[in-house]
Protein backbone atom coordinates (compact mmCIF):
# COMPACT_ATOMS: atom_id res chain seq x y z
CA UNK A 1 0.00 0.00 0.00
CA UNK A 2 1.06 3.59 -0.72
CA UNK A 3 2.10 5.42 2.39
CA UNK A 4 -0.23 8.25 3.46
CA UNK A 5 2.48 10.88 3.04
CA UNK A 6 2.85 9.83 -0.63
CA UNK A 7 -0.89 9.68 -1.39
CA UNK A 8 -1.59 13.27 -0.18
CA UNK A 9 0.72 15.11 -2.66
CA UNK A 10 -0.60 12.91 -5.50
CA UNK A 11 -4.17 13.86 -4.68
CA UNK A 12 -3.23 17.55 -4.54
CA UNK A 13 -1.48 17.26 -7.90
CA UNK A 14 -4.50 15.55 -9.45
CA UNK A 15 -6.78 18.25 -8.02
CA UNK A 16 -4.58 21.00 -9.46
CA UNK A 17 -4.62 19.31 -12.84
CA UNK A 18 -8.40 19.09 -12.79
CA UNK A 19 -8.71 22.78 -11.90
CA UNK A 20 -6.22 23.69 -14.62
CA UNK A 21 -8.15 21.66 -17.20
CA UNK A 22 -11.41 23.29 -16.05
CA UNK A 23 -9.90 26.78 -16.32
CA UNK A 24 -8.50 26.00 -19.77
CA UNK A 25 -11.87 24.67 -20.93
CA UNK A 26 -13.63 27.71 -19.48
CA UNK A 27 -11.17 30.07 -21.20
CA UNK A 28 -11.54 28.19 -24.49
CA UNK A 29 -15.34 28.35 -24.33
CA UNK A 30 -15.13 32.03 -23.40
CA UNK A 31 -12.77 32.72 -26.30
CA UNK A 32 -15.06 30.87 -28.71
CA UNK A 33 -18.11 32.80 -27.47
CA UNK A 34 -16.24 36.11 -27.61
CA UNK A 35 -14.93 35.37 -31.08
CA UNK A 36 -18.39 34.37 -32.24
CA UNK A 37 -19.88 37.57 -30.84
CA UNK A 38 -17.21 39.69 -32.55
CA UNK A 39 -17.67 37.83 -35.83
CA UNK A 40 -21.46 38.20 -35.64
CA UNK A 41 -21.26 41.97 -35.07
CA UNK A 42 -18.60 42.45 -37.75
CA UNK A 43 -20.53 40.42 -40.31
CA UNK A 44 -23.86 42.19 -39.68
CA UNK A 45 -22.30 45.57 -38.76
CA UNK A 46 -25.55 47.19 -37.56
CA UNK A 47 -24.00 50.67 -37.34
CA UNK A 48 -22.31 50.28 -40.78
CA UNK A 49 -18.87 51.15 -39.47
CA UNK A 50 -17.09 48.79 -41.89
CA UNK A 51 -19.66 48.00 -44.57
CA UNK A 52 -23.39 48.38 -45.34
CA UNK A 53 -25.54 46.46 -42.87
CA UNK A 54 -26.16 42.79 -43.66
CA UNK A 55 -29.64 41.39 -43.82
CA UNK A 56 -31.64 44.14 -45.45
CA UNK A 57 -32.05 47.90 -45.56
CA UNK A 58 -30.57 50.04 -42.79
CA UNK A 59 -33.02 51.19 -40.14
CA UNK A 60 -32.86 54.74 -38.88
CA UNK A 61 -33.96 55.98 -35.49
CA UNK A 62 -33.75 59.63 -34.44
CA UNK A 63 -33.10 58.56 -30.85
CA UNK A 64 -29.74 57.01 -31.76
CA UNK A 65 -28.51 59.43 -34.44
CA UNK A 66 -25.14 59.71 -32.73
CA UNK A 67 -24.61 55.96 -33.19
CA UNK A 68 -25.81 55.82 -36.81
CA UNK A 69 -24.18 58.93 -38.29
CA UNK A 70 -20.53 57.73 -38.21
CA UNK A 71 -21.46 54.64 -40.22
CA UNK A 72 -23.30 56.75 -42.78
CA UNK A 73 -20.24 58.99 -43.07
CA UNK A 74 -17.93 56.00 -43.60
CA UNK A 75 -19.88 53.74 -45.96
CA UNK A 76 -22.35 55.91 -47.92
CA UNK A 77 -21.79 56.95 -51.53
CA UNK A 78 -21.73 60.76 -51.67
CA UNK A 79 -19.97 63.90 -52.83
CA UNK A 80 -21.95 66.40 -50.74
CA UNK A 81 -22.21 66.02 -46.96
CA UNK A 82 -24.68 67.87 -44.75
CA UNK A 83 -23.44 68.15 -41.17
CA UNK A 84 -24.45 70.01 -38.07
CA UNK A 85 -27.68 70.33 -36.13
CA UNK A 86 -31.36 69.69 -36.79
CA UNK A 87 -31.62 72.87 -38.87
CA UNK A 88 -30.57 70.91 -41.97
CA UNK A 89 -31.62 67.38 -41.07
CA UNK A 90 -35.17 67.57 -42.45
CA UNK A 91 -34.30 67.27 -46.13
CA UNK A 92 -34.10 64.18 -48.38
CA UNK A 93 -30.76 63.25 -49.89
CA UNK A 94 -32.44 63.15 -53.30
CA UNK A 95 -33.45 66.81 -52.92
CA UNK A 96 -29.84 67.79 -52.26
CA UNK A 97 -28.73 65.76 -55.28
CA UNK A 98 -31.39 67.39 -57.44
CA UNK A 99 -30.30 70.87 -56.36
CA UNK A 100 -26.53 70.39 -56.32
CA UNK A 101 -26.17 67.76 -59.04
CA UNK A 102 -24.17 65.34 -56.87
CA UNK A 103 -24.93 62.45 -54.54
CA UNK A 104 -25.46 63.57 -50.95
CA UNK A 105 -25.72 62.21 -47.44
CA UNK A 106 -27.35 63.81 -44.42
CA UNK A 107 -25.09 63.54 -41.36
CA UNK A 108 -26.89 66.07 -39.17
CA UNK A 109 -27.55 65.36 -35.49
CA UNK A 110 -30.32 66.96 -33.43
CA UNK A 111 -28.85 69.14 -30.72
CA UNK A 112 -25.28 68.62 -31.90
CA UNK A 113 -22.53 70.60 -30.21
CA UNK A 114 -19.78 72.24 -32.22
CA UNK A 115 -17.47 69.46 -30.99
CA UNK A 116 -19.83 66.75 -32.26
CA UNK A 117 -20.29 68.64 -35.52
CA UNK A 118 -16.52 68.84 -35.98
CA UNK A 119 -16.09 65.09 -35.41
CA UNK A 120 -18.72 64.35 -38.05
CA UNK A 121 -17.17 66.87 -40.43
CA UNK A 122 -13.74 65.26 -39.99
CA UNK A 123 -15.23 61.85 -40.82
CA UNK A 124 -16.96 63.22 -43.91
CA UNK A 125 -13.72 64.79 -45.11
CA UNK A 126 -11.90 61.46 -44.74
CA UNK A 127 -14.45 59.88 -47.06
CA UNK A 128 -13.02 59.42 -50.54
CA UNK A 129 -14.77 61.69 -53.00
CA UNK A 130 -16.20 64.31 -50.63
CA UNK A 131 -16.14 67.64 -52.47
CA UNK A 132 -18.56 69.85 -50.55
CA UNK A 133 -19.58 70.13 -46.92
CA UNK A 134 -22.69 72.12 -45.97
CA UNK A 135 -22.67 72.78 -42.22
CA UNK A 136 -25.12 74.56 -39.97
CA UNK A 137 -23.85 77.47 -37.90
CA UNK A 138 -26.13 77.47 -34.87
CA UNK A 139 -25.25 79.71 -31.94
CA UNK A 140 -26.57 77.22 -29.42
CA UNK A 141 -24.17 74.55 -30.70
CA UNK A 142 -21.43 76.65 -29.10
CA UNK A 143 -23.02 76.62 -25.65
CA UNK A 144 -21.10 73.53 -24.52
CA UNK A 145 -17.75 75.16 -25.10
CA UNK A 146 -14.95 73.36 -26.89
CA UNK A 147 -15.68 69.80 -25.74
CA UNK A 148 -18.99 69.44 -23.96
CA UNK A 149 -22.44 68.75 -25.32
CA UNK A 150 -24.95 71.55 -25.79
CA UNK A 151 -26.27 72.74 -22.45
CA UNK A 152 -29.44 70.78 -21.73
CA UNK A 153 -28.46 67.81 -23.93
CA UNK A 154 -27.48 64.69 -22.00
CA UNK A 155 -27.33 61.92 -24.56
CA UNK A 156 -24.67 59.20 -24.85
CA UNK A 157 -22.06 60.03 -27.45
CA UNK A 158 -20.07 57.03 -28.76
CA UNK A 159 -16.76 58.77 -29.47
CA UNK A 160 -15.18 55.38 -30.22
CA UNK A 161 -17.25 55.16 -33.42
CA UNK A 162 -15.82 58.45 -34.72
CA UNK A 163 -12.08 57.73 -34.55
CA UNK A 164 -9.98 55.32 -36.57
CA UNK A 165 -8.42 53.33 -33.74
CA UNK A 166 -9.04 49.57 -33.98
CA UNK A 167 -8.72 49.14 -30.22
CA UNK A 168 -11.32 51.82 -29.53
CA UNK A 169 -13.87 49.75 -31.46
CA UNK A 170 -14.06 47.06 -28.75
CA UNK A 171 -17.03 48.81 -27.08
CA UNK A 172 -18.79 48.37 -30.43
CA UNK A 173 -17.85 44.84 -31.43
CA UNK A 174 -18.13 43.40 -27.90
CA UNK A 175 -21.15 45.18 -26.44
CA UNK A 176 -24.50 43.60 -25.65
CA UNK A 177 -26.23 46.51 -27.41
CA UNK A 178 -24.35 45.73 -30.63
CA UNK A 179 -25.35 42.06 -30.41
CA UNK A 180 -29.00 43.04 -29.91
CA UNK A 181 -28.78 45.55 -32.77
CA UNK A 182 -27.24 42.89 -35.02
CA UNK A 183 -29.99 40.39 -34.21
CA UNK A 184 -32.62 43.10 -34.74
CA UNK A 185 -31.11 43.98 -38.12
CA UNK A 186 -31.45 40.36 -39.25
CA UNK A 187 -34.66 39.22 -37.63
CA UNK A 188 -36.44 42.10 -35.90
CA UNK A 189 -39.49 43.96 -37.12
CA UNK A 190 -39.25 47.67 -37.85
CA UNK A 191 -40.57 49.56 -34.81
CA UNK A 192 -42.78 52.69 -34.95
CA UNK A 193 -39.72 54.82 -34.05
CA UNK A 194 -37.67 53.44 -36.96
CA UNK A 195 -37.70 54.06 -40.67
CA UNK A 196 -36.06 52.30 -43.61
CA UNK A 197 -36.19 55.48 -45.67
CA UNK A 198 -32.49 55.89 -46.46
CA UNK A 199 -33.29 58.89 -48.65
CA UNK A 200 -34.87 60.84 -45.77
CA UNK A 201 -33.55 59.19 -42.61
CA UNK A 202 -33.95 62.14 -40.23
CA UNK A 203 -37.36 63.38 -41.32
CA UNK A 204 -39.07 65.33 -38.57
CA UNK A 205 -41.82 63.35 -36.82
CA UNK A 206 -45.48 63.97 -37.57
CA UNK A 207 -45.86 65.67 -34.18
CA UNK A 208 -43.89 68.63 -35.57
CA UNK A 209 -46.69 70.56 -37.26
CA UNK A 210 -45.61 73.44 -39.44
CA UNK A 211 -48.23 76.03 -38.66
CA UNK A 212 -48.17 79.35 -36.85
CA UNK A 213 -50.37 78.37 -33.91
CA UNK A 214 -48.22 75.31 -33.27
CA UNK A 215 -45.01 77.32 -33.52
CA UNK A 216 -46.00 79.66 -30.69
CA UNK A 217 -47.53 77.10 -28.33
CA UNK A 218 -46.52 77.76 -24.73
CA UNK A 219 -44.63 80.91 -25.75
CA UNK A 220 -44.74 83.78 -23.26
CA UNK A 221 -44.00 86.92 -25.31
CA UNK A 222 -42.75 88.67 -22.17
CA UNK A 223 -40.16 85.92 -21.57
CA UNK A 224 -39.71 83.96 -24.78
CA UNK A 225 -36.78 81.95 -23.46
CA UNK A 226 -38.76 80.60 -20.51
CA UNK A 227 -39.85 77.56 -22.51
CA UNK A 228 -36.42 76.79 -24.00
CA UNK A 229 -33.95 77.76 -21.29
CA UNK A 230 -31.19 78.78 -23.70
CA UNK A 231 -27.95 80.04 -22.15
CA UNK A 232 -26.41 83.45 -22.72
CA UNK A 233 -23.08 83.17 -24.52
CA UNK A 234 -20.02 85.40 -24.49
CA UNK A 235 -18.18 86.33 -27.67
CA UNK A 236 -14.88 85.02 -26.32
CA UNK A 237 -16.37 81.61 -25.49
CA UNK A 238 -18.04 81.35 -28.89
CA UNK A 239 -14.81 82.17 -30.71
CA UNK A 240 -12.87 79.64 -28.65
CA UNK A 241 -15.39 76.82 -29.16
CA UNK A 242 -15.41 77.38 -32.92
CA UNK A 243 -11.67 77.84 -33.34
CA UNK A 244 -10.71 74.87 -31.14
CA UNK A 245 -12.90 72.51 -33.14
CA UNK A 246 -13.08 73.88 -36.69
CA UNK A 247 -9.74 75.61 -37.29
CA UNK A 248 -7.74 72.32 -37.30
CA UNK A 249 -10.10 70.96 -39.96
CA UNK A 250 -9.84 74.10 -42.08
CA UNK A 251 -6.06 74.03 -41.85
CA UNK A 252 -5.84 70.35 -42.81
CA UNK A 253 -8.43 70.07 -45.58
CA UNK A 254 -7.65 72.83 -48.04
CA UNK A 255 -9.09 71.14 -51.12
CA UNK A 256 -12.69 70.75 -49.91
CA UNK A 257 -15.10 73.66 -49.89
CA UNK A 258 -17.01 74.10 -46.62
CA UNK A 259 -20.11 76.28 -46.36
CA UNK A 260 -21.40 77.36 -42.95
CA UNK A 261 -25.09 78.30 -43.05
CA UNK A 262 -26.78 80.56 -40.51
CA UNK A 263 -30.34 79.16 -40.45
CA UNK A 264 -33.42 81.42 -40.45
CA UNK A 265 -34.58 81.50 -36.84
CA UNK A 266 -38.04 83.05 -36.65
CA UNK A 267 -38.42 86.69 -35.67
CA UNK A 268 -39.47 85.59 -32.17
CA UNK A 269 -36.00 84.12 -31.60
CA UNK A 270 -34.50 87.51 -32.32
CA UNK A 271 -36.95 89.11 -29.90
CA UNK A 272 -35.71 86.57 -27.34
CA UNK A 273 -32.12 87.63 -28.07
CA UNK A 274 -33.18 91.25 -27.59
CA UNK A 275 -34.79 90.41 -24.26
CA UNK A 276 -31.57 88.69 -23.12
CA UNK A 277 -29.19 91.30 -24.55
CA UNK A 278 -27.54 88.85 -26.96
CA UNK A 279 -28.08 90.44 -30.38
CA UNK A 280 -24.89 92.47 -30.51
CA UNK A 281 -22.87 89.49 -29.25
CA UNK A 282 -24.18 87.35 -32.09
CA UNK A 283 -23.63 90.15 -34.62
CA UNK A 284 -20.03 90.41 -33.44
CA UNK A 285 -19.57 86.65 -33.85
CA UNK A 286 -20.96 86.80 -37.38
CA UNK A 287 -18.51 89.55 -38.29
CA UNK A 288 -15.63 87.59 -36.75
CA UNK A 289 -16.64 84.47 -38.70
CA UNK A 290 -16.69 86.41 -41.98
CA UNK A 291 -13.18 87.66 -41.21
CA UNK A 292 -12.03 84.07 -40.65
CA UNK A 293 -13.52 83.00 -43.98
CA UNK A 294 -11.34 85.60 -45.68
CA UNK A 295 -8.28 84.46 -43.74
CA UNK A 296 -8.67 80.74 -44.51
CA UNK A 297 -10.13 81.04 -47.99
CA UNK A 298 -11.64 77.52 -48.05
CA UNK A 299 -14.99 78.24 -46.43
CA UNK A 300 -17.73 80.81 -46.74
CA UNK A 301 -20.74 81.90 -44.73
CA UNK A 302 -24.29 81.71 -46.09
CA UNK A 303 -26.81 83.80 -44.19
CA UNK A 304 -30.56 83.29 -43.95
CA UNK A 305 -31.09 85.15 -40.69
CA UNK A 306 -32.16 88.44 -42.28
CA UNK A 307 -34.67 86.82 -44.65
CA UNK A 308 -37.78 88.76 -43.61
CA UNK A 309 -39.95 86.77 -46.03
CA UNK A 310 -39.10 83.63 -44.07
CA UNK A 311 -38.58 84.63 -40.46
CA UNK A 312 -41.83 86.62 -40.19
CA UNK A 313 -43.94 83.83 -41.72
CA UNK A 314 -44.60 81.58 -38.72
CA UNK A 315 -46.71 79.21 -40.81
CA UNK A 316 -43.36 77.84 -42.02
CA UNK A 317 -42.31 76.85 -38.50
CA UNK A 318 -42.97 73.94 -36.14
CA UNK A 319 -41.50 75.95 -33.27
CA UNK A 320 -39.82 79.34 -33.21
CA UNK A 321 -36.54 77.78 -34.40
CA UNK A 322 -37.29 75.04 -36.94
CA UNK A 323 -38.71 75.74 -40.39
CA UNK A 324 -40.01 73.17 -42.86
CA UNK A 325 -38.14 71.20 -45.52
CA UNK A 326 -38.83 73.79 -48.24
CA UNK A 327 -36.60 76.22 -46.32
CA UNK A 328 -33.95 73.53 -45.93
CA UNK A 329 -34.03 73.20 -49.71
CA UNK A 330 -33.64 76.97 -50.08
CA UNK A 331 -30.55 76.92 -47.87
CA UNK A 332 -28.98 74.10 -49.88
CA UNK A 333 -29.88 75.84 -53.15
CA UNK A 334 -28.25 79.05 -51.93
CA UNK A 335 -25.06 77.13 -51.14
CA UNK A 336 -24.89 75.30 -54.46
CA UNK A 337 -25.75 78.40 -56.49
CA UNK A 338 -23.38 80.64 -54.54
CA UNK A 339 -26.01 83.13 -53.39
CA UNK A 340 -26.66 84.67 -49.98
CA UNK A 341 -22.97 84.80 -49.05
CA UNK A 342 -22.23 86.98 -46.05
CA UNK A 343 -19.13 89.13 -46.56
CA UNK A 344 -17.45 92.30 -45.38
CA UNK A 345 -19.34 94.39 -47.95
CA UNK A 346 -22.86 93.40 -46.92
CA UNK A 347 -22.73 92.24 -43.32
CA UNK A 348 -23.35 95.66 -41.74
CA UNK A 349 -26.37 96.42 -43.91
CA UNK A 350 -27.80 92.93 -43.44
CA UNK A 351 -27.39 93.09 -39.68
CA UNK A 352 -28.94 96.56 -39.67
CA UNK A 353 -32.00 95.37 -41.59
CA UNK A 354 -32.45 92.47 -39.18
CA UNK A 355 -32.14 94.78 -36.18
CA UNK A 356 -34.66 97.17 -37.73
CA UNK A 357 -37.07 94.27 -38.18
CA UNK A 358 -36.78 93.46 -34.47
CA UNK A 359 -37.32 97.10 -33.49
CA UNK A 360 -40.41 97.52 -35.67
CA UNK A 361 -42.24 94.35 -34.62
CA UNK A 362 -43.93 93.48 -31.33
CA UNK A 363 -43.61 89.94 -29.91
CA UNK A 364 -47.00 90.27 -28.18
CA UNK A 365 -48.70 91.11 -31.48
CA UNK A 366 -46.80 88.37 -33.32
CA UNK A 367 -47.89 85.70 -30.82
CA UNK A 368 -51.45 86.99 -30.71
CA UNK A 369 -51.74 86.89 -34.49
CA UNK A 370 -50.19 83.44 -34.71
CA UNK A 371 -52.62 82.00 -32.19
CA UNK A 372 -55.50 83.32 -34.21
CA UNK A 373 -54.50 81.79 -37.55
CA UNK A 374 -53.54 78.39 -38.92
CA UNK A 375 -51.23 77.35 -41.71
CA UNK A 376 -52.29 78.62 -45.11
CA UNK A 377 -54.64 81.40 -43.90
Amino acid sequence: MTPARTRAPAKRQTSRQRWLRWICCFAAVGAILMGSAIAFVLIVDPWQIYHPVLGGPQRFDLRIQRFLVPGLARTSDYRVALVGTSFLQNIPNSAVQRICGQKAVNLCISGASIHEEALVMALALKHKGTQTVIATMDYNSLSGGSLNQVIGVKLPFPAYLYDDSVFDKFPYILSWDSLVASYHALYGETTPDETENADWPWKFPATMKFEASHAVRDIDPADINKRFGMTNLSLADMKKAFSDNIFPILEKDRNVRIHFVFPPYSILVWHDYAQRGQIQTYFAFRKWLVAQSERFGNFDVIDFQDRADIITNLSLYADIYHSNESIDEEMVRSVCQGTGVLNRDNIDSRDASLLELVKTTDPFEIVKKARGISDGR
